[in-house]
């Protein structure tokens, strides 16, 4: 665990208004050593949340599935892949 608290960069995100941003902060806490509950909290208490990260990922238990071994959440990818798919093949 790092010796500052809260980690630097927990510092660098005080708006977490997306759950791309959710996910890496937390990701990068479970690797630093903190568990799933540690790693909420630090967020939690630290970080402004949007409602809909709280719904999602907190209210509805999700960050305990989170691991730092996973790659992206399959919410995430499938909201990537339309937005991909959109710019690549509606030229409007």
């Amino acid at each position: 665990m790092d010796d500052e608290y809260p980690p630097i960069y927990i510092r660098e995100f005080p708006d977490v208004f997306d759950r791309f941003t959710f996910d890496y902060l937390f990701k990068r806490l479970l690797a630093e050593g903190y568990d799933h509950e540690e790693a909420k909290d630090i967020i939690l208490y630290n970080c402004a949340l949007s409602t809909l990260v709280t719904q999602e990922r907190i209210d509805n238990d999700y960050y305990l599935e989170i691991s730092v071994s996973d790659g992206m959440a399959p919410d995430l990818l499938d909201m990537y892949r339309e937005a991909f798919n959109k710019a690549v093949f509606n030229k409007n």
